[in-house]
């Protein structure tokens, strides 16, 4: 008799996505070493491809593993870079125009949504916590940009968002790198009232999980 195994964390997987394609699209927006249309390129690619679709399937597989939050997570921003690599794609082709106030209303909802995600990583560690919060700040910043014109505030966005997938980076290794030692290595930060004296993983399970059952060989 053989068992079913378990679904695997995703967590690092989700953030890595998260942190480098936020990364590409921060070094972009500062043009550093690039030409436009090569840095814009190689974004769009990333937003399809590890910001997209690898977040999506991050997403589905924490759903199956019994964790709403990273699902939830995930998926939302793996939704979020599928949309910005479709819109940027189209516009850039002129197949529809661009309009800075649909645009500035989108970032402005992303900032409102990802601060609630906030309130809820509150009952996971102070590595996530602190990514949500600066990404919600760093919507927030876009969107202020995008309205204002500000080629100051743009530039402060671009480095506030090379931070936060600093974050996100960091958080991604400690969820793999303590998961396969089985111990803190890197610490994550506990919240007390919650960890009961451990640091507590992105992608840990709060449901209850019915027992897997014996496969017949």
């Amino acid at each position: 008799m053989t068992m079913k195994p378990p679904i695997a964390n995703v967590g690092t997987l989700g953030l890595w996505a998260f942190a480098l394609t936020t990364a590409m699209l921060s070094v972009k927006e500062l043009r550093v070493g690039a030409s436009d249309d090569g840095a814009v390129g190689v974004t769009i690619g990333f937003a399809f491809g590890f910001g997209g679709l690898v977040q999506l399937l991050a997403g589905i597989l924490s759903a199956l593993r019994g964790q709403s939050f990273s699902a939830v997570a995930f998926a939302s921003y793996g939704g979020f870079w599928l949309s910005y690599g479709t819109y940027e794609v189209l516009a850039y082709e002129a197949v529809i125009p661009r309009d800075k106030v649909a645009e500035e209303a989108m970032l402005f909802m992303w900032g409102f949504l990802t601060l609630v995600l906030f309130c809820a990583s509150l009952n996971t560690n102070v590595a996530i916590s602190s990514l949500f919060f600066t990404l919600a700040a760093l919507f927030f910043l876009l969107g202020g940009a995008k309205d204002s014109g500000s080629s100051a505030l743009k530039l402060v966005a671009s480095l506030f968002g090379v931070g936060v997938s600093i974050i996100a980076f960091y958080a991604g290794a400690g969820e793999l790198i303590n998961e396969q030692y089985g111990k803190t290595i890197i610490p994550l930060g506990r919240f007390e009232h919650t960890h009961e004296g451990v640091d507590r993983s992105f992608n840990e399970p709060r449901v209850r999980r019915a027992p897997l059952r014996d496969l017949p060989k």
